[in-house]
């Protein structure tokens, strides 16, 4: 045996330490996400207001060139051909004003100019020059050349936001938007990428990390706050309108422009806001190691200080268990083991002693019921001694016959049938008990199978009037519970009441007769013995109704030999209950009577014979006089309709000769009814009437159809005439046949052989 109760005890004291401890550590896990979710929520907001100041200097860009492309003064100007004409000059001065007009409107513009292609001149804010001088003034010292920057001033553009070098920003635009496809000039607004970098900067989100404008091809347009270097980062990944990408340093939120292709990136260091983070965890760590250390001390101690009675019980009890110790487990389950196998010892002897107690008991019962018992001092001992104690001296007896009880099981159920019955017994008995114990002092029993019980009616001076119809209320009562809800089949017999101990034995055959009487009166019945004493004894069975009933059966006539069977067992049974003897004889009377009507069929008939020989076994066990009654009238219709079988079988041949007779017969004119009767020596009549039965048809009809049936075969098949076919199909004259041919198919012959 394993001593591992201790064990046990101390690790669930560890386990119960390290809930808390464990809760905790998913209190912090959940804090560091709630704060990453609340710091990429912060990026986000503070991002989208980025976006929204952006798009909003976009749209404010695109409004302007919108605006100097209907601006009348540049629309003059632009369609100027002579650029070195005085008036071009003129022009030029006239539309410098009009620019620094809209340069002065947005303080987030620095300069913006407008490229003539064909000539190469530029209108800046201030003055008009060359196109190499206005590079020079614009781009020197920048990352792109001349070439390519006369290359993209070329270029068609609906107005957009471009890096024409690092770290500016411009918006491009072709005059006039109304013939981009041969714009003749670009507008190029140069932004004041320190003032938006400092209204981006006023920002938190940018003083805490840095963000940057991303452009279509995912690179880097402006940056604010501190750079990383591009090689450590990847825009090209950051798809979708919203997100936030989180790797090992960083946090980096996105968001995609409204009015173009952009994308704005904050990029957060991750130990800005989990420094705190670690600084709690670190805490936190400290104290679960700290209380995992005192707890456990804690705990071994308390667990060895419990654990010593145990290991004294253990030593004491181990001696006496029975089982093997090394397949016990532990302490709990040794003592538990012994517990038991204590317990089961004591339920064994207590069950014995019950049973062999409740078996002696009914067993005495049974025979006190069968006055088998001595009366006397012996009795009244025996009586205490069983624990039978009689408030009264009045007694009855009730026995219940159980008859079929299928019903309650389910035909897969696996159950012997004799464990069925003392299921059955135990319900009857319980229910029935319960019942009439609720006014009276009640035994039960069981004799010969059926259940018995003996009812001491309450009061020392007797019965109250009317205590026998209480007994049998409550008997029906029990009848209709077991008969309805368990779907078992009683039949009660009840004895009179009686006066002292000694009367109990006749008692008990006054139940026995009156449950006897269930073969005549039926089961399923409420028999009490006062309604079996005044049974009769005459037997009503005359000669001539046995002559009926033995006529009736040789021809066949089931419902004639069923109504003088029905009239001699209600004769029979009217005006009293006939007695047990009789109802028996009766029965074998009309058994008798069955077996005389069927002596004249033949003995080959080996079905017949095996019916009567079942019946007889039947019979012979059949339980109830409802019972053998049916199984009489079930022989009636078997004889019956082996008569009538048989009747019906003549009648089919005699049909088929008859009609062979007149196939053969068609053309004979003198075929006819009489003729038929002389043929076959039957009466005209029978013939007729046994024709229409046969057939459904007249033999008029009959014929006619089989001779019109003929001669259509012979219309379609031949070229014969009318009347050649008249004579082949039996008809006397031409015109006869062609009126019964049009009575039957609507048209002549004539008619018919055409198709019409």
């Amino acid at each position: 045996m394993k001593r591992s109760v201790f064990l046990f005890w101390l690790g669930s004291s560890l386990v119960i330490l390290c809930i808390p401890i464990m809760i905790t550590l998913a209190v912090l896990l959940r804090s560091q996400h709630l704060l990453n979710s609340e710091v990429i929520r912060s990026n986000e907001a503070l991002l989208i207001q980025v976006k929204q100041s952006m798009d909003a200097q976009v749209r404010n860009m695109k409004k302007m060139g919108l605006q100097l492309s209907l601006e009348p003064k540049v629309l003059r100007y632009l369609e100027k051909k002579d650029y070195g004409s005085p008036e071009f000059k003129l022009e030029t001065l006239d539309l410098i004003p009009t620019l620094q007009t809209y340069a002065a409107s947005n303080g987030d513009i620095m300069d913006f100019y407008i490229f003539l292609k064909q000539p190469g001149l530029g209108v800046s804010t201030s003055t008009m020059a060359e196109a190499d001088i206005l590079f020079r003034n614009f781009y020197t010292g920048k990352d792109i050349t001349q070439d390519g920057w006369r290359a993209m001033m070329e270029k068609k553009f609906p107005g957009v936001m471009e890096s024409m070098t690092a770290g500016d920003l411009s918006y491009i635009q072709s005059l006039p938007l109304q013939e981009m496809s041969q714009a003749p000039a670009t507008l190029v607004v140069l932004l004041n990428t320190d003032s938006l970098k400092t209204a981006i900067s006023s920002i938190q989100l940018a003083k805490s990390g840095s963000v940057v404008i991303v452009d279509a091809q995912s690179r880097p347009v402006m940056w604010v706050g501190e750079r990383i270097p591009a090689a450590d980062m990847d825009f090209q990944g950051l798809e979708g309108e919203l997100g936030t990408v989180v790797d090992r340093h960083n946090t980096i939120s996105y968001v995609s422009s409204e009015e173009n292709d952009w994308k704005y990136v904050s990029i957060v260091p991750t130990k800005i806001y989990s420094a705190k983070v670690s600084q709690l965890q670190n805490w936190i760590y400290a104290s679960m190691a700290l209380s995992l250390l005192i707890g456990g001390c804690l705990a071994f101690w308390l667990t060895r200080r419990n654990y010593l009675p145990i290991r004294r019980m253990v030593d004491t009890v181990s001696p006496r268990v029975k089982a093997n110790l090394n397949e016990i487990k532990n302490e709990f389950t040794l003592l538990d083991r012994f517990m038991s196998e204590h317990q089961q010892n004591l339920d064994v002897a207590e069950k014995t002693i019950r049973q062999q107690n409740e078996a002696l008991s009914k067993h005495f019962l049974a025979r006190l019921l069968k006055g088998r018992v001595e009366q006397g001092v012996a009795l009244a001992q025996s009586l205490d001694s069983f624990g039978y104690q009689f408030a009264g001296s009045h007694f009855a007896v009730l026995l219940f016959y159980i008859g079929s009880y299928q019903g309650l099981f389910h035909p897969e159920q696996q159950m012997d049938e004799e464990s069925r019955l003392q299921f059955v017994h135990l319900i009857v008995s319980n229910i029935s008990e319960e019942l009439l114990a609720q006014e009276h002092t009640v035994y039960s029993t069981e004799i010969d199978g059926m259940a018995a019980f003996l009812v001491n009616l309450n009061g020392e001076e007797g019965p109250e009037p009317g205590a026998l119809e209480g007994l049998l209320d409550k008997a029906k009562e029990a009848q209709e519970i077991i008969q309805n809800k368990f779907l078992i089949q009683l039949t009660i017999g009840v004895s009179n009441i009686h006066l002292s101990q000694s009367s109990i034995p006749q008692c008990y055959e006054e139940a026995l007769e009156a449950l006897s009487y269930k073969f005549v009166i039926g089961q399923s019945l409420i028999i009490p013995y006062e309604r079996i004493r005044a049974s009769k004894n005459e037997l009503f069975y005359p000669l001539d109704m046995e002559r009926q009933l033995i006529n009736h059966i040789k021809t066949g006539q089931y419902e004639e030999a069923m109504m003088a069977v029905s009239t001699l067992i209600s004769t029979n049974l009217s005006g009293g209950i006939l007695s047990l003897q009789s109802g028996k004889l009766l029965m074998f009377e009309l058994i008798g009577t069955m077996l005389k009507a069927t002596e004249h069929i033949e003995p080959q008939d080996d079905g017949l014979a095996g019916e009567k020989s079942e019946l007889i076994g039947r019979l012979l066990g059949g339980e109830t006089f409802a019972e053998m009654e049916n199984m009489i009238y079930q022989f009636l219709r078997t004889v019956c309709d082996f008569i009538d079988a048989r009747k019906r079988s003549h009648n089919t041949g005699l049909k088929e000769q008859v009609l062979e007779y007149i196939e053969e017969h068609l053309s004979d004119m003198n075929l006819s009814l009489g003729a038929l009767s002389l043929e076959f020596n039957l009466n005209g009549p029978y013939l007729s009437r046994f024709f229409k039965e046969q057939t459904g048809e007249t033999f008029i009809d009959y014929v006619n159809l089989q001779r019109v049936r003929l001669a259509k075969r012979l219309l379609t098949e031949t070229n014969e005439t009318i009347n050649d076919i008249t004579e082949k199909v039996g008809f006397t004259n031409s015109n006869t046949f062609i009126r019964v041919f049009k009575r039957y198919e609507g048209i002549t012959p004539g008619q018919y052989r055409k198709g019409e």
